[in-house]
């Protein structure tokens, strides 16, 4: 039994599995942590309030998670090749520059709170300014402490130390709901943030504990900049990771476009739409960043290229029929999910239609997401930076042109357009460095991913128009039949999927 839970964790796909499952435990307690907040703040005005204010730190400590991994696992991994002294010379140097460089970003926003509260909500009465202002320098205190946590949680990842990283997230959503269910009606959203904070700090002590059983005995702790930080890759890195989160920004930038409560139906439908994104993709993601740059470094392309091609299948596997149940079941799922308290039918179908808009772009932007660890390793954070720029603007035309008639869904469609055209062009330059190219397998099997859930779907419409079944069939369907029809074809990917918990087929 030992040795089959022993070959179950082993490899790159080991790796994945860990980080799905503390994903899975990690993203479900913040699943019902938004489940929470849709019952006590619905999509109300003082909800509306928390995600302005929570707008930049939020962007900035999702930029540090990521950016901290993305510059920090290759060049670790290319210092530990040469010495493992110079390897934690780096870490210690890279832990002391994040955590300096956000406190001060920490301190520049909070001279100007009173601007950026009325820069995204112009009009406000000094009440309501007032209270902006201070939930935002509340969710500045997160800052400093992500920086420590986000160097931590990438050096942890880099030693593949994926268990400690990932669960360690849980603590901060525990917190939160705590202070949620006991506090929310006595100091509203204040209970949110300070949740945050004292979550994070719950989430930091976890990961130094955890890195403290691994940090080679015997090596002191030294900090250099001139060695220890790759200015231009980080600069890169850091550009395409805020980038990327900047989106929220410019949603934010056309509130005055969106009908009452369109901004927290956005909220709230990107969540669900991020959910199998951030439990799937960023295991595979994670697991196959170190490993993508290991190969890399040692010269071996054909091994890398077919581990992204593996990854591929997988994400059409998935991502395919999840699409289909955001597209048509989506409004009864987000009844079901969040429909209670002061989130009411109205808020249902609003939420539901900007999720339609999101889904457009679900599979290819899974692909992104795992192209851009592939991407990084292959030195390619430049390219990164120009697709970055031109999402910025794709997303900025996009809304503009699209939010004025259909308001937060013209938002949602910007954001899907300009996934799918980044997605594309990060393909491009991954092809066009490693060689990569489209096998017959990765072509067959993609076919099947289209052609089994069309079949479900189809058989699933037909039940649903003549016998009034609840839409909610669908994703029943997905569950039980989907796994079934890829047993009974043999389906390779599923086959190796399932072969890691039964053993070979």
């Amino acid at each position: 039994m030992k040795n089959r839970i022993r070959t179950i964790f082993q490899g790159v796909g080991g790796a994945a599995l860990i980080v799905v499952v503390a994903q899975a435990l990690s993203k479900g307690t913040g699943f019902f942590r938004e489940v929470l907040f849709a019952g006590e703040y619905g999509v109300g005005r003082d909800f509306e309030f928390y995600l302005i204010a929570f707008t930049i730190p939020g962007i900035l400590n999702s930029v540090l998670f990521y950016q901290a991994q993305n510059y920090f696992v290759p060049i670790y991994n290319e210092k530990k090749q040469k010495s493992i002294e110079e390897a934690h010379t780096f870490f210690t140097s890279s832990l002391v520059f994040f955590t300096l460089l956000v406190s001060l970003l920490a301190f520049f926003f909070y001279l100007l709170s009173a601007p950026i509260a009325g820069f995204f909500i112009p009009g406000l009465s000094e009440g309501d300014q007032h209270k902006v202002s201070t939930l935002f320098n509340m969710a500045l205190l997160t800052l400093p402490l992500n920086g420590l946590i986000s160097v931590t949680s990438a050096w942890l990842v880099a030693e593949f130390r994926f268990k400690v990283t990932y669960l360690s997230q849980i603590w901060t959503n525990l917190v939160i709901i705590f202070f949620v269910f006991f506090f929310g009606h006595a100091l509203g959203t204040m209970a949110i943030v300070t949740g945050y904070i004292i979550g994070n700090l719950f989430q930091l002590f976890h990961l130094a504990s955890g890195g403290r059983k691994i940090y080679p005995k015997g090596l002191k702790f030294r900090f250099s900049l001139k060695g220890g930080v790759s200015w231009l890759i980080f600069l890169n890195t850091l550009f395409v990771e805020v980038s990327g989160q900047f989106f929220i920004f410019i949603d934010r930038m056309f509130y005055s476009n969106t009908e009452a409560g369109g901004i927290a139906a956005l909220n709230y439908s990107i969540i669900i739409f991020m959910l199998p994104v951030t439990i799937f993709t960023t295991a595979l993601g994670s697991a196959l960043l170190p490993d993508f740059s290991a190969n890399i470094a040692k010269g071996d392309m054909e091994e890398a290229n077919n581990k992204f091609s593996r990854a591929i299948e997988i994400i059409f596997l998935l991502f395919i029929p999840a699409t289909l149940i955001y597209v048509l079941a989506g409004d009864e799922l987000i009844g079901l999910l969040y429909q209670r308290g002061k989130f009411n039918a109205a808020s249902t179908a609003m939420t539901a239609e900007t999720l339609v808009y999101y889904s457009l772009s679900l599979p290819l932007y899974a692909v992104f997401a795992v192209g851009l660890k592939y991407a990084y390793s292959l030195k390619g954070s430049g390219a990164l930076v120009a697709i970055s720029v031109a999402g910025l603007i794709m997303k900025y035309l996009f809304s503009l042109l699209l939010s004025p008639s259909m308001h937060q869904n013209g938002l949602a469609l910007a954001s899907s357009i300009t996934y799918s055209i980044q997605s594309l062009m990060c393909l491009w330059f991954i092809v066009r460095n490693s060689g990569f190219k489209v096998e017959k397998r990765l072509l067959g099997n993609g076919l099947q991913f289209i052609l089994w859930p069309g079949v479900i779907l189809a058989v699933s419409l037909l039940l649903i128009s003549q016998f009034n079944l609840t839409s909610l069939i669908l994703p029943a369907g997905f569950i039980l039949v989907y796994p079934l029809i890829l047993h009974l074809t043999k389906n390779s990917v599923y086959g190796e999927i399932t072969s890691r918990f039964t053993g070979p087929r």
